[in-house]
C-alpha cells in the first residue's frame, strides 16, 4: 500500500499518514480449489437433505392429525347411523340379521315386531301422531 501525507491542518496539528487502497489488479485473488468446492457442495447437499427430512416429518405429523381426525368423525357417523336403527335391530346379532333378514333393516324390523299377530283394538287405543290427525282432518274436509 502507498501512503499519502495530507496536507497541514489549519489548526497546527500534527497531520498522520492516509493510506489508500491498493489497485485491484494488485489484490491478491483468491483462488478456489476443487476440495473446498466439493466440501461446500456436500454441506450444501446435506443441508438440503436436513431440510427435506424435516418437511416430510412436518406433512406426516400433519398427516397424522387429519388421520385421527377423520377416524373421529367417521366413528361419529357409523354411531348416529347406527342409533337411527330400531332397537329391536340393533340389538340383533349381526349373523341373524344377516342370515334371517338378507341385511334389509325394514324387514328385520317388521320380522320383528310381529304386527300381524297384533290385535288392531291395542293399536286403536294408542293416541295419534299429529301426522294422522292432519290426514283424518284433511279427509274430513274434503266429504
Amino acid at each position: 500500500m502507498s501512503t499519502v501525507t495530507p496536507k497541514a491542518r489549519p489548526n497546527g496539528q500534527s497531520a498522520e499518514k492516509l493510506q489508500t487502497p491498493e489497485p485491484a489488479s494488485t489484490r491478491k485473488r483468491r483462488t478456489h480449489n476443487k476440495q473446498d468446492i466439493q466440501q461446500r457442495n456436500e454441506e450444501q447437499r446435506q443441508a438440503m437433505i436436513e431440510n427435506f427430512d424435516l418437511e416430510i416429518e412436518d406433512k406426516i405429523r400433519s398427516m397424522m392429525v387429519q388421520l385421527e381426525a377423520d377416524k373421529m368423525d367417521l366413528q361419529l357417523k357409523a354411531d348416529c347411523e347406527i342409533a337411527q336403527l330400531p332397537k329391536c335391530v340393533r340389538e340383533m346379532p349381526l349373523r341373524k340379521f344377516l342370515q334371517e333378514y338378507g341385511g334389509e333393516v325394514s324387514v328385520a324390523a317388521r320380522g320383528t315386531l310381529n304386527l300381524e299377530d297384533q290385535d288392531d283394538a291395542l293399536f286403536a287405543s294408542l293416541p295419534e301422531t299429529p301426522l294422522a290427525i292432519r290426514v283424518r282432518r284433511k279427509a274430513m274436509a274434503s266429504k
